[in-house]
Formats: C-alpha cells, structure tokens, sequence
C-alpha cells in the first residue's frame, strides 16, 4: 500500500484516491465485501424460515455491518471521509439539480404503483435505506478511489462495470439465469450515472437517497414484471442514458478545466 495525499476539490473531479500496487485486483477485491455479506445474510434469512418482513431486516442487518466496515475501511486509508463524498453535495446545478434521477424513481412508482403494505413496506424501508449506504460506500466510495489512481474514467467505468457484474450473485437466490442478465445491465448503468454524479458533485448523498428510493419503489411495486411495469423500466432506462450522458460531458470539460489549472500552477 502506498499512502499519498488526496486530492480534495469538493464538486471537482477529484477526490479520494488510494494508490494501491495493484488497483484493479484490489477493487475486485473490495467489491466482494459487500456481496459476501449479501450472500451470508441471504442464506441466514432462507434457513431462518422468517416472514418477508423479518427477511427483510436480516437482510438490512448485514448490510449495516457491511457499511460499518467500509466505513473502517475508509478510516483506515490515506484519504479522509469528507473525500470519499461524505459531505456536501457541489455543483448540483451541472447535474440538474439531480431531476432526471427523480424522475426515473417517479416514473417507476407511476408505472408499477404500490403492492405491498404494513410491516412489510416498513421492513423494506429500513433495508432499502442499509443497503443503499452499504452499496454506495463500498463501490462509489472506496472501489471508486481505488481505481481513480489510474483515471477518472477508469474508475467511473470499472466501479459501474463491477457493480453490474457482481449482481450475478442474484443467481444463487434462486433468480431466473435471463433476469438476472438483465438486472447486471441495469445495475452497470444505474452504477455508471451514479459514478458521475459523485464525481461532479464530491459527495455520496445524493446517489445514497437515489439508490435507496428507487429500491423502495421497486420492492414497493412487489418487482412486478407486468406489461406497465416494462415500459416503466425502458422508458427509465432511457432516461438514465440521457443522464449519463449529460454528466459525461460536464465531466469532460470539468476534467479540462483542472487539468488546464493544474498545467498553470506548475508553471
């Protein structure tokens, strides 16, 4: 390990970095804690023969332990939390004020509409809300940092790449082999925006809320796979292309613009 010196430009596109000798073994590496921890509290909550609800908060359960960690984790690295985006979000207007992610929730929520209730809906609502820090700590946090020794695109790419294909995990719940393809795909691209978005906007915050909303929705909505719940998700899925790449190009002139900076203060 090698320490180093963040960079820290809050709503820049730098932030924490942490130069390891190996940085692509080591952010698959990372990237595994949290699916360890999925797959353990999974397998608990199967065996426990619990209700939905009680599954439910098993699940949640590790996932907070699993953000605890990679909260250490971050502690424990040459950069400091404020860098890793645990602050406030920056330049929300490139980013739109953060409407098109709204709306892909929105959309979800009008498409397939909400088929579960009562302690079970309150159950998903404490686990979307632990998975959501737990997810976004690890792969936009601290996989993202990993990786940004190399560059800002290998890490906003390879961070979404792992984060999508790591969601082949699903298959050993039982999940349909063509669903699960998909959900790697959708997940690469909610993983791609959400990577922009922390690198334009220095902080995690938004991408958690965004994260945690639109798993609410879907566990909400019972995942239904109906005809209004597809569209829903193409149209979303649309949007989200859109988005990406919006904050592509702001990223691109962002990165030009410091680079320019940085050419002028070595002089």
């Amino acid at each position: 390990m090698t320490a180093a010196t963040p960079t820290v430009t809050p709503g820049g596109s730098h932030g924490a970095t942490w130069p390891l000798r190996h940085p692509w073994l080591a952010a698959i590496a990372l990237a595994l804690a949290p699916v360890v921890f999925t797959a353990g509290t999974s397998a608990a909550a199967q065996l426990s023969g619990a209700t939905e609800a009680g599954g439910a908060l098993i699940l949640a359960g590790g996932a907070a332990a699993s953000a605890a960690l990679g909260l250490a984790v971050m502690r424990r690295s040459p950069a400091t939390l404020s860098s890793y985006g645990l602050r406030q979000p920056a330049r929300l207007r490139a980013a739109l004020w953060l409407a098109p992610a709204a709306l892909t929730v929105l959309i979800m929520l009008v498409s397939q509409g909400i088929h579960v209730g009562g302690p079970t809906l309150a159950a998903y609502g404490v686990l979307v809300v632990a998975v959501a820090l737990n997810e976004e700590t690890w792969f936009r946090g601290i996989v993202l940092a990993v990786l940004r020794a190399r560059s800002v695109r290998s890490a906003v790419v390879g961070s979404s790449v792992l984060f999508g294909v790591l969601h082949l995990a699903n298959l050993a719940g039982g999940e349909d082999a063509g669903a699960a393809i998909l959900q790697v795909v959708f997940a690469a691209l909610f993983g791609l925006v959400a990577a922009q978005l922390v690198v334009l906007t220095g902080s995690l915050w938004p991408v958690i809320v965004w994260h945690a909303a639109w798993n609410f929705v879907s566990f909400a909505g019972g995942n239904t796979t109906g005809p209004g719940a597809t569209v829903g998700i193409g149209i979303a899925i649309a949007a989200m292309l859109a988005y990406a790449l919006l904050l592509r190009r702001h990223l691109l002139a962002l990165t030009r613009v410091e680079t320019s900076d940085e050419h002028v203060a070595v002089r």
